[in-house]
C-alpha cells in the first residue's frame, strides 16, 4: 500500500502495519514520517526500538537477533534498518528474510534515499509493500507545493490567504524545514488571520534552496522564469557554474541522442533503457524533445561551447549570462537570439 506523508497519520490512527517502508529525498518529511510510526507503536505497546545502519561492517547477526529476542520489559519491539542507495542481491536477500520473521510483536521500518522506479518493482521492494505501507517522502512537485504549504499552516493553527501561501511558496522553495520553522515561529508572534502576504514580508526571512537537479528538470518542463529564480538562487548560494555547465552538457547530451533517435524513426523506449534514465523522468524528458526540435539543441550546443570556453578564462561574469541564456534556450524551438557583451 502507498500513501502520501499528509495521510499518514489517518492511517496510523486506523491500526499498524507489519512493516512501514520511508523512502525520499527531503530529510523533514522523512523524520517526521518515521517520528509519527515510533509514536503510535510506542502507544501501542511497542515500547523496545532497535536502530541499525546498513553499511559495511555491520554485524548482521545483531540484527537477526533482535528481530527474534524477546525483551524482559516489553514483548513488542520496533526494528528500524538505515539502507544505502543501492540495495544489491545479497541485501535484498537479508531483508527478505528479515520480512519472513514479522509477526504481530515485531514491527519493521525500512528507511532510506529516493528510489528509483527500477527499485520499487525489485522484488524485496514489493513484497514488503504489500505486506506493510510505502511512504514516499519525496520533496513536493511544484504544483503540489501550494497545498503542502497551505496544510502545514494549518498543522500549527494558522490561516493564510492564497497569496501568502505562493509568497512562502516562492520564499522557501527546495527547503521544507526553514519553512515549516518559520511558520512555527510565526504562533509564537499571535498573527492576525488570515495572514497576508504584506503581513510575511514585514516578518519572515527568505531561505529558498535548490539543487542543480532542480534546475535541469524545470527546465526540462519549460518553465524557464522558475528556472531563472532558481539559478539565481544558486548563483547567490555560491554554486560554482561549472558545475552546472557539466550538468547540463550531460542532458544536452541525452537529449540530442534521443532527438537523432526519434529523427530516425528509432523507438525511444530502447534508448531510454540504455542512458539509464529513470522512468519519472522520461515524461519529462519527452515532453523537452516535444518542443525542442534537433536544430535548437544544436544551437543550445554552440552556446554550450562559448559557456566552456567562458569558464576555461575564468569570465565567471560571462559564465552566468551564457547558463541564463541556456535556460532561456529551453522555452521554445525559436532561434536564440545573439548575446549582447557584458558590460565592463
Amino acid at each position: 500500500m502507498r500513501i502520501f506523508p499528509e495521510q499518514l497519520d489517518d492511517h496510523l490512527r486506523a491500526g499498524l502495519r507489519p512493516c512501514y517502508l520511508v523512502f525520499g529525498d527531503e530529510p523533514l518529511l522523512k523524520l517526521e514520517a518515521i517520528d509519527a510510526i515510533r509514536r503510535v507503536a510506542r502507544e501501542r505497546g511497542f515500547d523496545e526500538r532497535h536502530s541499525f545502519t546498513v553499511e559495511p561492517g555491520l554485524d548482521w547477526n545483531q540484527v537477526y537477533d533482535a528481530c527474534q529476542a524477546l525483551s524482559l520489559f516489553s514483548s513488542r519491539q520496533v526494528i528500524e534498518l538505515e539502507l544505502p542507495a543501492k540495495v544489491d542481491k545479497d541485501l535484498a536477500g537479508r531483508i527478505t528474510e528479515i520480512s519472513q520473521q514479522l509477526h504481530p510483536d515485531l514491527l519493521l521500518v525500512l528507511s532510506g534515499a529516493r528510489l528509483t522506479a527500477a527499485q520499487t518493482k525489485a522484488v524485496w521492494f514489493s513484497k514488503l509493500e504489500k505486506q506493510g505501507t510505502w511512504v514516499p517522502t519525496n520533496h513536493p512537485e511544484p504544483r503540489f507545493f501550494p497545498r503542502w504549504m497551505a496544510a502545514r499552516f494549518q498543522r500549527f493553527g494558522l490561516k493564510a490567504q492564497p497569496d501568502a501561501v505562493n509568497f512562502m511558496c516562492h520564499s522557501y522553495e527546495g527547503n521544507l524545514l526553514a519553512a515549516s520553522q518559520e511558520i512555527e515561529k510565526l504562533t509564537l508572534l499571535s498573527p492576525p488571520q488570515p495572514i497576508t502576504v504584506a503581513y510575511l514580508q514585514e516578518t519572515i526571512t527568505r531561505h529558498a534552496h535548490f539543487t542543480p537537479f532542480q534546475l535541469i528538470d524545470t527546465l526540462l518542463e519549460g518553465k524557464v522564469n522558475r528556472a531563472q529564480r532558481i539559478l539565481a538562487a544558486l548563483r547567490a548560494e555560491g554554486t560554482e557554474p561549472g558545475q552546472l555547465a557539466w550538468t547540463l552538457a550531460r542532458e544536452l547530451e541525452q537529449l540530442e541522442t534521443l532527438a537523432l533517435a526519434r529523427q530516425s524513426g528509432q523507438p525511444l523506449g530502447e534508448h531510454f533503457s540504455r542512458l539509464r534514465i529513470w522512468q519519472s523522468r522520461q515524461q519529462l524528458i519527452t515532453l523537452a524533445l516535444n518542443r525542442l526540435p534537433l536544430a535548437k539543441i544544436v544551437q543550445l550546443w554552440s552556446l554550450m561551447a562559448a559557456l566552456d570556453e567562458s569558464l576555461r578564462r575564468f569570465d565567471h561574469p560571462k559564465a552566468w549570462q551564457q547558463l541564463a541564456a541556456l535556460c532561456l534556450g529551453f522555452r521554445d524551438a525559436a532561434p536564440l537570439p545573439l548575446l549582447p557583451e557584458p558590460l565592463c
